[in-house]
């Protein structure tokens, strides 16, 4: 009988048919698991993508509040420009009547490598390029509309995970994750309530705060927070400083002490008034002409005349020669009232979808 080569005969056939159906048996879990991966992976990654979308129209809002009350005037990439004759709130708003009726454009920016880079069209809907390629970041875009009361907007701000779609004039691209962002903004008027003469100066029984308030409906420490009202702070004759202002298209201003105007010089217009608010006493010395109002401790005004057509009030003492050609304007008065201030947030109008 011929005997086997080997000792023992080869053993584990039972053993390997036992690990076979054990890895088969564990190769449908190990793909359930993988799915589970997979789908958690592209679920993170739209959140990343609708976290993406909502931070950019919860920017296009803030964006919106801040250009609205800037005094710079504005290039076609929403940065100030000495070449520009409007400002951001000028070219996207009718400011004639006091409804301030929205215009149709389309303002908006995206993301690239170096920052945010924004447009500001005057007169068509805003591109900022390709809707695809290294360039195609986050991106928010602004839409318009009247609020429910006149000085009320309602401003809707769209924002999209990548350039395209809503956030793009004429859509474009691969579909974004979107947020929309809605909330009304609301004119703090510059001057609520106007006085009803050309010249109020406080009595006695009044007390500097409340006669304030009874104009202007702020605290003054509250008013000259107002992000529209400039502060300007120069020493003794602030002529030079304030015709500067009123060249930048500023018609808010603070000045924290006493102000000398020497003409000669103009400062406002009856379309776009300039009020004044100082610390101190006002004096006004020779050919100054201004349309709107002055407010100060005190009022001194001396020949040759200044020209005012608005109001001048006083806390405290008004004395001057013949000299002052003073008159009320309501027009001027009106437009402090209806069209000048700044822009807030009203409380509960904020909406996200």
């Amino acid at each position: 009988m011929k005997r086997s080569p080997f000792r023992h005969p080869q053993r584990g056939a039972t053993t390997l048919a036992v690990t076979l159906m054990l890895l088969g048996a564990m190769l449908p879990v190990l793909l359930a698991a993988n799915r589970n991966t997979l789908l958690e992976l592209r679920q993170s990654a739209n959140q990343t993508q609708s976290t993406t979308a909502f931070e950019a129209a919860d920017a296009g809002l803030e964006w919106a509040l801040a250009l609205l009350n800037s005094s710079e005037r504005l290039g076609p990439d929403c940065r100030p420009s000495a070449l520009a004759t409007e400002t951001y709130r000028e070219r996207h708003l009718d400011t004639s009547v006091p409804a301030l009726t929205p215009r149709a454009l389309q303002p908006a920016c995206l993301h690239g490598p170096n920052g945010w880079s924004c447009a500001c069209p005057a007169d068509a809907a805003a591109d900022l390029g390709p809707a695809t390629g290294p360039d195609a970041g986050a991106a928010f875009g602004l839409r318009w509309t009247a609020g429910p009361q006149p000085g009320v907007l309602r401003v809707a701000a769209i924002g999209c995970s990548h350039w395209a779609g809503e956030c793009r004039p004429g859509g474009g691209g691969r579909d974004p994750a979107t947020a929309r962002h809605e909330a009304l903004f609301a004119l703090q008027p510059a001057l609520p309530v106007p006085p009803s003469a050309a010249l109020t100066v406080r009595s006695a029984g009044i007390e500097a705060h409340d006669f304030f308030v009874g104009f202007f409906g702020l605290s003054p420490s509250a008013w000259k927070r107002q992000p529209a009202v400039h502060r300007l702070d120069c020493q003794s004759d602030c002529s030079a400083a304030l015709a500067a202002a009123a060249a930048r298209g500023i018609t808010l201003v603070s000045i924290p002490g006493d102000l000398l105007l020497q003409g000669p010089m103009t400062l406002g217009s009856p379309q776009k008034p300039m009020l004044i608010v100082a610390d101190g006493a006002i004096r006004l010395q020779g050919n100054v002409v201004l349309h709107g109002v002055l407010y100060g401790k005190g009022l001194a005004w001396t020949a040759p005349a200044a020209v005012v057509r608005g109001a001048l009030i006083s806390e405290g003492t008004a004395a001057g020669d013949s000299s002052l050609d003073l008159a009320i304007d309501p027009d001027v008065l009106d437009a402090l009232r209806t069209r000048q201030g700044s822009f807030v947030r009203l409380p509960g109008s904020w909406r996200d979808f």
